[in-house]
């Protein structure tokens, strides 16, 4: 049997999650594959030589990628170099469009076949990159599963192939088991705090979230406060900001879904938590900041010329605006049940509340934590929106999983 070459790019955290998964499924069906590329510790342990790891590229902010430029540029030559020798019979870009979409008109040059995972946010902003990707891209599998439709009109062959989380926590953990396994009271109040895995993303998120939790504790003093934490290096920066806002707030070593499925709710950083929360069915408020030049350009520039005007951070609200299209959905229970929750920017409804830039300050935070303890409604509400979010992410037929596209990307089929 032929020993097949892929050359493959995650260049965050969540991709090198979901390529990591997919890897695994697919030495089931090629145990002796290579994979080499950039990717992080999750994709290494699953059988991928690193090439560089992705904290070298990835950044957040026009002021951190300024910095990181040398470490993008070296990294992209290496694997321009790679795909040009001719030596992979596929290239998998993992999302990360901005560099991916460049080095998949290497890979269409050097005749090699580019199945893409993960796809670029098309639906979100410049829709006018899905011509360029038709042109490079000749297998696209999406997690989210109304892009794929949108591929498809564009002439791209496109798969939604479920999404990796809903295998990856199940929706029916335990709590009270939960809380045993954590050492935590089965009675007691408990709210998870998840400031991101970016250090620049913590130093600007975990202090208002100790600020609210600090007014939070001051109404309900014996709730338990977790912190998931996202990796050892992020310890110090953690402890340093609880410690210097003298806040009682436990720091856990254990995965960001197992807390959130232990607590009661909790306020949570835009990015991969905010779908691990709604897959737990995690009560929460999602929070985000940015650097005000950054933030400036997005909302005063980038956000009327090139972005979609549903566009929105939690992932669970551009699921529920979706559904909510065709009369159905977690936003339709939020309604129903005579809950409105308004985005700040755009007026319309949201299914879970987004507290961003000015408008996530202390007072905001502690008031939706104190909601998530006491609105009954709210609280049943949102997790029937949560089993609903979850049946929208499980994939739709047998036989279309990545690692079975792939294998077909590789095979010819």
């Amino acid at each position: 049997m032929k020993q097949y070459s892929i050359l493959m790019l995650a260049g965050e955290a969540s991709g090198d999650h979901h390529a990591a998964a997919m890897l695994r499924d697919l030495k089931e069906y090629l145990p002796d594959v290579r994979v080499t590329g950039i990717g992080g510790d999750k994709l290494a342990a699953a059988g991928m030589r690193l090439l560089h790891h992705y904290r070298e590229v990835n950044t957040i902010g026009l002021s951190e990628g300024l910095g990181k430029a040398r470490n993008i540029y070296n990294a992209y030559r290496t694997m321009k170099r790679e795909l040009m020798a001719g030596g992979h019979d596929l290239f998998i870009p993992v999302d990360f469009p901005d560099v991916n979409l460049r080095l998949c008109r290497f890979a269409k040059e050097a005749g090699v076949k580019v199945c893409y995972y993960i796809s670029p946010q098309v639906w979100a902003w410049r829709k006018g990159r899905i011509r360029k990707i038709a042109a490079r891209v000749d297998r696209m599998m999406t997690i989210f599963p109304f892009e794929a439709e949108t591929y498809r009109e564009a002439g791209v062959q496109a798969d939604f192939v479920g999404h990796t989380m809903v295998r990856d926590i199940p929706p029916d953990w335990d709590k009270t088991e939960l809380r045993s396994e954590l050492g935590i009271d089965p009675e007691s109040h408990v709210i998870a705090v998840v400031p991101g895995s970016r250090p620049a993303e913590i130093s600007r998120m975990l202090p208002v979230m100790c600020d609210a939790v600090k007014i939070y504790l001051g109404r309900h003093p014996d709730t338990r406060i977790l912190l998931p934490l996202a990796g050892a290096h992020l310890s110090g920066l953690v402890e340093d900001i609880i410690h210097a806002h003298h806040v009682k707030i436990s720091v856990r070593s254990e995965e960001a879904p197992q807390i959130m499925a232990a607590s009661d709710g909790g306020l949570v950083t835009s990015g991969t938590a905010t779908l691990q929360a709604a897959l737990v069915g995690m009560p929460h408020a999602v929070v985000y900041k940015l650097d005000r030049f950054t933030w400036f350009f997005a909302l005063r520039v980038l956000k009327p010329l090139v972005m979609d005007k549903d566009l929105h951070v939690a992932m669970a609200n551009v699921l529920a605006i979706n559904s909510d299209k065709e009369g159905w959905g977690p936003l339709k229970e939020m309604l129903d049940a005579g809950i409105r929750i308004p985005c700040r920017e755009c007026g319309r409804p949201l299914f879970v509340p987004e507290l961003l830039q000015d408008d996530a300050t202390p007072e905001n935070l502690a008031g939706w934590l104190e909601r998530f303890s006491s609105d009954h409604v709210l609280i049943s509400a949102m997790k029937r929106g949560f089993r609903q979010l979850r049946a929208m992410l499980s994939p739709r037929s047998a036989g279309g999983t990545a690692a079975e596209i792939v294998v077909n990307c590789l095979q010819g089929r």
